[in-house]
């Protein structure tokens, strides 16, 4: 699995930031994996006391075969690699997550600077022939991804994109608010 964010503050083109989380299978490192080739020390892991007596008593008792015992321990060993693969997404999900917040204030700052000359010209700040060419062009934009396995309906981009034109202009007026108040 790969993912990748690329962001473009402002207008500097060589501003671009790369997360990737590599491609993972199930695996154990070589030292792991050494250990895990003899039924004992498969057995040993799962002992609180590993002692020789113990490892031997649990692989007479369960009847278990060197193929049993180093398929539960891969397995075993397949969870450590999840719980690595779960980390390192929300590692990779909280930098995008960053990333899409610093775009969405940066959004806001240059919707604030256009509604300011508006506002300051007496030109309505809200533009619905604007707001729709945003929604169509990011719609078509949006095809793109299906390629990638992400399924974004034109209802869920109207609705994300209606948020962030709101939320610039609910900052702009808020600002207005404040400046009216010093």
């Amino acid at each position: 699995m790969v993912m990748k964010s690329s962001s473009n503050l402002g207008t500097d083109q060589d501003n671009k930031t790369e997360i990737t989380m590599s491609s993972r299978k199930p695996k154990a490192n070589a030292a792991r994996k050494a250990e895990l080739t003899t039924r004992e020390q498969v057995v040993a892991d799962s002992l609180e006391n590993p002692t020789p007596e113990a490892i031997a008593e649990v692989i007479e008792e369960a009847g278990l075969t060197d193929e049993v015992l180093i398929e539960k321990a891969e397995v075993a060993a397949g969870a450590d690699d999840y719980a690595e693969l779960l980390a390192d997404g929300r590692e990779c999900i909280d930098a995008i997550d960053e990333q899409i917040l610093e775009l969405v204030a940066r959004r806001i700052e240059v919707a604030g600077e256009l509604l300011s000359a508006k506002h300051t010209r007496g030109i309505d700040t809200r533009d619905k022939p604007r707001q729709n060419a945003i929604y169509e062009r990011l719609i078509a934009l949006s095809a793109d991804f299906t390629e990638r396995g992400v399924h974004l309906s034109k209802h869920q981009i109207r609705d994300l994109f209606a948020s962030l034109i709101r939320f610039g202009l609910d900052n702009h007026r808020q600002n207005i608010i404040n400046r009216r108040r010093r």
